[in-house]
């Protein structure tokens, strides 16, 4: 099976660890956690739509990388800081899924997340077909 990796994503920070923003394995696309970090590193936003938004620009560019796109996301899985919070996150994937069809979701609380100020991360499977 053939495997791509893909360390760097134009307009994202480089990972503050050693990771692939994504691993292709055959027709499937598997993300690492998206955070709501911006080019330098930066946490972005104070609430949690703020955060969605900058989290599902950061998948968007990980998997148009990877040639793909949200129309490809069969899975989607949230740490959430305060599992309370993911009614506002909703609103947030409506509006990157309007029109497509909506992928399987799973969410859990998380005891802590990353970096201070964080309240979210995501992580997404998708399938590309073959390529």
């Amino acid at each position: 099976m053939t495997q791509n990796a893909y360390s760097e994503v134009p307009g994202l920070c480089q990972p503050p660890e050693p990771y692939s923003y994504a691993i292709r394995a055959g027709d499937t696309l598997y993300l690492a956690g998206q955070v709501a970090l911006d080019e330098e590193g930066e946490v972005v936003g104070s609430t949690v739509v703020e955060q969605a938004r900058q989290v599902w620009s950061n998948i968007e560019a990980v998997l148009a990388e990877a040639g793909s796109s949200i129309a490809d996301v069969v899975k989607v899985t949230y740490y959430m800081q305060d599992i309370r919070e993911i009614a506002e996150e909703i609103g947030v994937r409506k509006q990157v899924f309007a029109g497509r069809p909506l992928p399987a979701v799973t969410a859990v609380q998380a005891a802590a997340l990353g970096l201070p100020g964080l309240m979210m991360e995501v992580d997404v499977v998708a399938v590309v077909g073959s390529g």
